[in-house]
């Protein structure tokens, strides 16, 4: 069997969706006999050490690169490189991908010229479809969620509200913020994720908080321990997250899968993954119905977990990118 090399970027001082998806199917394939070399690189890493880096491994192996870093070097894809996208970078910016040009057409050009595609739900494959320039072999490789969050079983006299994810602009924390300003009911706001206190997002979203005068009802907790998100997740009654784009969303399945209502914004790839959970889907950007969901979920009574969601398993994701890779 050919020796696949991983190449996938680090982010420090955070453990995103995508870099959790990398570590554990790394961690996977391993346990079914695949031999994967990781390749860990700076999420900054310029485009001249990565080429150096990929043009340097064995020519014969299996070159696997996370789409994070594809674009950095697009002009190498006539090598037979296969990519593994969590979401398009050309997508990340509210604004559109034609926001900027140069990622929209580098990124065009290395997945179009990709061996294949490895991405994460089939909503994503056809987002992905409507970027290239010819067709690409693609395959859909479901994340897997910790088994925990099957087993485990939230508070029942949970009362707070929590959200999951980097304080970032496309999570739309900014309406989360104006929708719970108008809610009557009492709560408490926890939010998980990386921020920086010198953001300009942050600091808006602070000015935003001091302006509602609930600076006391919201906590931003940073990043936390695997162990105490699992607690705060217990100790929470709903998931809320008004984003208006993901690839997946597994912070949103493992809320699922753990009993709490969902309350998020009405995206196919979110329709798709969170099939069969409790989950109320919003319309992006729509304050007043956000507002008022949160406020009807604290006011009912809470329930057992009565969830049909699929059950995800990072075993499943490793034998589907075995199979993607090495029939390729």
């Amino acid at each position: 069997m050919k020796k696949l090399f991983f190449i996938y970027p680090e982010f420090r001082d955070t453990i995103t969706g995508g870099s959790l998806y990398d570590n554990e199917v790394s961690k996977h394939l391993k346990k079914i006999c695949v031999s994967a070399k990781k390749i860990i690189v700076s999420n900054t890493i310029d485009r001249v050490k990565l080429s150096y880096l990929v043009n340097n491994l064995p020519k014969k192996s299996i070159i696997l690169i996370d789409g994070y870093l594809a674009n950095k070097i697009y002009f190498l894809f006539h090598n037979n490189i296969h990519t593994l996208v969590h979401h398009p970078c050309c997508l990340e910016s509210k604004q559109g991908k034609m926001s900027n040009l140069n990622l929209y057409f580098n990124e065009k050009r290395a997945l179009s010229y990709s061996k294949s595609i490895i991405t994460v739900s089939y909503n994503m494959k056809k987002v992905i479809n409507s970027i290239l320039y010819r067709a690409v072999k693609m395959e859909v490789a479901y994340p897997g969620i910790d088994r925990r969050y099957y087993v485990n079983k939230r508070h029942m006299d949970a009362k707070n509200i929590l959200a999951i994810g980097s304080v970032i602009e496309r999570k739309g924390y900014n309406i989360l913020i104006e929708a719970l300003a108008k809610v009557r009911k009492n709560w408490h706001l926890n939010i998980i994720g990386k921020y920086s206190n010198k953001d300009p997002y942050y600091l808006n979203l602070i000015d935003q908080i001091t302006k509602y005068k609930i600076n006391d009802k919201v906590t931003f907790l940073g990043n936390i321990s695997n162990n105490n998100k699992m607690k705060y997740m217990i100790n929470s009654k709903i998931f809320v997250l008004p984003t208006f784009y993901e690839g997946f969303g597994i912070s949103l399945v493992e809320a699922s899968a753990l009993g709490l209502n969902i309350i998020t914004s009405d995206l196919p790839v979110l329709r798709e993954v969170l099939k069969g959970g409790n989950v109320c889907f919003i319309p992006v950007n729509d304050v007043e119905k956000l507002s008022n969901a949160v406020e009807n979920c604290l006011l009912g009574e809470s329930v057992v977990n009565d969830s049909c969601l699929k059950y995800y398993n990072w075993a499943n994701t490793a034998r589907t990118m075995k199979r993607a890779l090495y029939a390729s």
